[in-house]
């Protein structure tokens, strides 16, 4: 189980690597479809994935939406933005 944890976590800090490059370079259509994949595996994925996305995808991504001042609304699906609203409430900021 240990071994698929960090595979699992690999995975979402190589999604959020690729997510974040396709940002950098202005590749909306490529940053769409890295988003709507991470909103899909939230939905749809067991608690592991949804835990893997909301602790390691989202919070890199978000992460580099707020440094360089995206709108996060805008940018993120439904479900994902509501992740990070719940993010930003639990941090207390």
């Amino acid at each position: 189980m240990r071994n698929f944890n960090d595979s699992l976590i690999k995975k979402m800090e190589r999604l959020a690597e690729i997510t974040i490059s396709s940002l950098q370079l202005g590749k909306m259509a490529r940053t769409k479809r890295c988003l709507a994949l991470a909103e899909e595996l939230l939905l749809k994925g067991n608690n592991e994935m949804k835990n893997a996305i909301t602790n390691v995808y989202l919070f890199s991504v978000s992460h580099y939406m707020e440094i360089n001042r995206l709108e996060t609304s805008r940018l993120l699906p439904i479900t994902l933005h509501k992740e990070y609203v719940k993010q930003i409430n639990a941090s207390g900021v």
